[in-house]
């Protein structure tokens, strides 16, 4: 019983620095550079990429900055994919000092870490309860 609380417990601490982190990063949004999408290419994968997009479809969006050019997996977003091929202009946004990394993922990132946050609280209510009708 004393492992299961330590483990949620230190669940609960990881999963709420994680999204302090997130929110950090999403609302300093100095931080974030636009730059023009130059080739997309939509892709389903199951065993490789971000852990908050498999299984999902995603983007594979190529783009240049400070004339070296990168590439970054992103979630489907049916917006700048109908955007692309419409040929129209199209723009993400991307973390300067790591320019692989898009906004969209830090967003994505973010909503499972809340599933983590409330998992862990439900966990803990569960062992209080059990704590609670052991003593009477």
């Amino acid at each position: 019983m004393v492992w299961l609380s330590i483990l949620v417990t230190s669940l609960f601490f990881a999963a709420t620095f994680i999204m302090w982190q997130s929110k950090k990063k999403q609302l300093n949004k100095r931080i974030w550079r636009q730059v023009q999408v130059e080739n997309l290419v939509k892709v389903k994968q199951h065993k490789a990429g971000p852990l908050e997009m498999l299984g999902e479809s995603s983007l594979l969006v190529e783009f240049t900055f400070n004339n070296i050019s990168y590439c970054c997996q992103t979630a489907f977003r049916p917006d700048l994919y109908e955007s692309f091929k419409a040929q129209k202009a199209t723009f993400i946004l991307i973390d300067p000092e790591n320019p692989k990394q898009c906004y969209y993922n830090a967003c994505q990132q973010t909503r499972y870490v809340k599933l983590w946050v409330n998992l862990s609280l439900c966990l803990s209510a569960c062992l209080i309860l059990i704590a609670l009708l052991k003593n009477t």
